[in-house]
């Protein structure tokens, strides 16, 4: 009887242990994956270069990030097919080189899960935060300005660009072209909204 007791305590014992680690395992899990859905990458001015781009969206999945906003000139819809084996989804808005903007929107609607084509300007609600996009960079500084986001980014100049107005962070992310700058990408953490700038070649 006692070693009965004593398998059946032993066992017990065994079976909680296990059951608290994996308990703490999946809690862990969980603040991971939060603190994976507080980062975004932001992009732009690909201008078909797909070669770069691959490499800008390897990067953001080894990140561990989902969520990318594009601030515009991407252009032909071609780049779909050429992004479309990476697992993120692409906020995308159109910039002054427009190309083919009706298939463009066609191949974003056969892609609605990989890719949401806002137009002209783009706005996100995420954890709270508040975050504007457009192209032109003179309609960036302008809603800056304007002190109602927590974000504002643009594109067009090719050029990095990061400036506090007010309580507002204005943010140009540099390009994927790689033509006036090394091509690269803003990484966005949330939580604080810090911005670190990621070059393709890191």
């Amino acid at each position: 009887m006692p070693s009965l007791f004593h398998n059946f305590f032993g066992f017990s014992l065994h079976f909680f242990t296990k059951l608290l680690h994996v308990i703490k395992q999946l809690r862990n899990e969980k603040i991971n994956f939060r603190r994976l859905k507080l980062k975004i990458a932001i992009l732009s001015d690909t201008h078909d270069h797909f070669w770069n781009a691959k490499k800008a969206f390897a990067q953001i999945v080894n990140y561990g990030i989902s969520t990318v906003i594009h601030c515009g000139d991407l252009i032909s819809p071609f780049m779909l097919e050429e992004l479309e084996e990476f697992p993120v989804h692409m906020h995308l808005i159109v910039g002054n080189n427009t190309g083919d903007q009706l298939l463009l929107a066609k191949k974003c609607t056969e892609r609605k899960d990989q890719v949401t084509l806002h137009g002209w300007h783009g706005y996100l609600e995420i954890e709270n935060r508040k975050i504007a996009w457009v192209h032109d960079p003179f309609w960036g500084k302008t809603l800056a300005q304007q002190g109602i986001y927590d974000l504002v980014c643009f594109g067009h100049t090719h050029r990095w660009y990061l400036e506090k107005i007010k309580n507002t962070l204005l943010l140009n992310p540099g390009e994927i072209l790689g033509r006036k700058e090394p091509p690269g990408w803003a990484l966005l953490d949330l939580k604080d909204m810090n911005i670190k700038r990621i070059f393709i070649s890191d």
